[in-house]
């Protein structure tokens, strides 16, 4: 018997659902369990679904081997409250490639799915009139990989934008690595409460006492016509931490909605700050990796997704496999590709026409694989086409540089020039084209 595998399962669940036995009035979704395991659904009644249907279906998921998931395929009659199922939000079309015998291999189908996922189902969670609901424009920093000077960027923009007048407000959401504050408060002023103590605080009713207390004034803001106003991961002198962040994650009691997810909850926090701070911009140090955290930052609340990267195989690899996953999902594709920049972080100081041009190569690669639109040869363009050239400097692909410093290696923003501390010159000669690049995407002057 043939062992059927993870990929495998998906395949051929999806390829069942194009026999010419099923009532093309009534299509097959896919449900996916946390386990991997398949099963069919119809939002019809069992009674009009034909019986010869219902025998194919279950022939099918029996064929999924260890991923065929216990029970036939599920019907409206089969739940009290149907809609609890079938109009679940996290259902997508998702685009499944066909592997099977015959005529259908290579073929691209789109089914419905929904995939019930332990962790990462915020990846896919977008809402495409968030951002014209929003007051201020909010950045987040993110990384596949760290180490690669996102938070000194997000310090050096806030100084900018703090020089040029605004009102910038940082949130440190990399909670499970929290060093916002250490960078750019002294021990002194760091806030009474931070995002975890209003977390577990709010869990029980007392997160409006906490708002209050967990804002500090950096120094970095100090000789600017602006201010840097820090909601750090801890706060001051914390010493339970682990035990706070290891609840932070739960649903939580919801008078309207039974449960609110921490997704939710992270959303609510950042809009009640901006009510209480009223920011002109918010920065966002989001958390690398394939992590819920940068899932909530990126698909639930940014205007402008700063995506770092070195040319290393290591970051393309990462991006690819993010980026794929959107791929299969194009309505969430469609509200998140737009937000993206991709930063050339550390970009050296030697060979820097081959390195840029190789970096730039790879960049649109990875975008024209993955997040552009693909128009067939002899096809005429629609206007509302998201694709570009290798060298538009108006693309997701084409990146804005940050140059290595050496300046910059032992970097202290609160340390002044005068003390051996970078200057308004090393700043700018690092990160100017950064600068400018963010500015006139989401900032605006």
């Amino acid at each position: 018997m043939t062992t059927i595998r993870f990929n495998e399962a998906i395949s051929l669940a999806a390829a069942a659902t194009l026999d010419a036995s099923l009532p093309a009035v009534s299509p097959v979704s896919l449900i996916r369990d946390v386990y991997g395991r398949i099963r069919f659904a119809v939002n019809v009644l069992r009674s009009e679904y034909p019986a010869d249907a219902v025998a194919h279906l279950e022939l099918a998921r029996k064929s999924l081997g260890a991923f065929a998931a216990p029970g036939g395929t599920l019907f409206r009659d089969d739940f009290t409250d149907s809609d609890v199922l079938f109009k679940n939000p996290d259902w997508h079309d998702t685009i499944i490639g066909i592997d099977g015998p015959g005529e259908e291999t290579g073929r691209e189908i789109v089914v419905r799915l929904l995939d019930r996922q332990i962790v990462g189902q915020y990846w896919l969670r977008t809402d495409s009139q968030e951002s014209e609901k929003r007051t201020a424009p909010r950045i987040v920093f993110y990384g596949i990989k760290g180490g690669v000077g996102r938070s000194t960027a997000l310090a050096m923009l806030a100084y900018r934008l703090a020089s040029n007048g605004k009102r910038v407000l940082l949130l440190d959401l990399d909670l499970e690595s929290p060093g916002l504050s250490g960078l750019l408060l002294p021990e002194d002023r760091v806030s009474t409460f931070g995002i975890v103590d209003w977390l577990v605080e709010d869990a029980v009713g007392q997160g409006a006492d906490v708002l209050r207390d967990m804002l500090s004034d950096s120094p970095l803001a100090d000789n600017t016509t602006g201010t840097i106003r820090i909601a750090p991961a801890m706060g001051q002198g914390e010493s339970s931490y682990l035990a706070k962040l290891a609840r932070v994650y739960a649903d939580v009691p919801h008078a309207d909605t039974g449960q609110e997810q921490f997704a939710a909850r992270i959303q609510r926090l950042v809009s009640e700050l901006e009510a209480q701070e009223k920011p002109d911009v918010v920065l966002i140090d989001s958390r690398a990796g394939l992590h819920d955290l940068a899932a909530i930052s990126i698909a639930g609340l940014a205007s402008l997704v700063l995506l770092f990267a070195t040319d290393t195989a290591q970051n393309w690899q990462g991006y690819s496999q993010l980026f794929s996953h959107w791929q299969g999902r194009p309505q969430v594709l469609r509200n998140i590709r737009p937000r993206l920049a991709i930063v050339q972080a550390l970009f050296p100081e030697t060979d820097q026409v081959e390195r840029s041009t190789r970096f730039r190569q790879n960049s649109y690669e990875l975008f024209s694989s993955t997040l552009y639109d693909q128009i067939p040869p002899g096809e005429a363009t629609p206007l509302d086409v998201f694709s570009f050239g290798v060298d538009d400097e108006d693309a997701p692909h084409f990146p804005w540089q940050i140059r290595w410093s050496a300046r910059l290696q032992e970097f202290d923003p609160l340390l002044s020039a005068e003390k051996g501390g970078p200057d308004d010159i090393d700043i700018e000669s690092a990160f100017g084209r950064f600068f400018e690049g963010v500015i006139s995407a989401a900032v605006g002057d």
